[in-house]
């Protein structure tokens, strides 16, 4: 199983916790369960979507951020590098109109890898 179909899974069981709690609580805790459950929900099934997140050719790259597609040709890419936090190495892509961080969960590989394999498409298009 991906790291992301367990989190996907996992946030839909806390949308189906928030839900029960949402039921069994008064209307003070209905404020605060529901929202949540929803938002769960919502993160849940953007971590099912069968579309590839990160898609290069020798012409662009595209990469899906959230629920909106950014497609932008490579000279137009500002920067991409591994930023190493505490605990994680995270994918930065400065796209020139958005910058992009990607996690390993979420590229379902290391940064490290992607960004070599990023850096050879760019060099076929030159």
């Amino acid at each position: 199983m991906t790291p992301q179909r367990r989190s996907g899974y996992g946030l839909l069981a806390l949308a189906a916790f928030l839900t029960v709690v949402a039921v069994l609580t008064d209307a003070a805790g209905r404020l605060l369960a529901v929202p949540a459950a929803l938002a769960a929900l919502v993160l849940a099934l953007r971590e099912f979507d069968p579309r590839p997140l990160l898609v290069a050719d020798p012409g662009s790259i595209t990469v899906r951020d959230g629920w909106r597609r950014v497609s932008v040709p490579w000279d137009r890419v500002e920067r991409m590098r591994v930023v190493r936090d505490r605990r994680a190495a995270l994918l930065e892509l400065d796209l020139g109109v958005t910058v992009v961080v990607l996690s390993r969960n979420r590229l379902g590989r290391w940064p490290e890898d992607v960004l070599t394999d990023l850096l050879a498409v760019r060099d076929l298009s030159r």
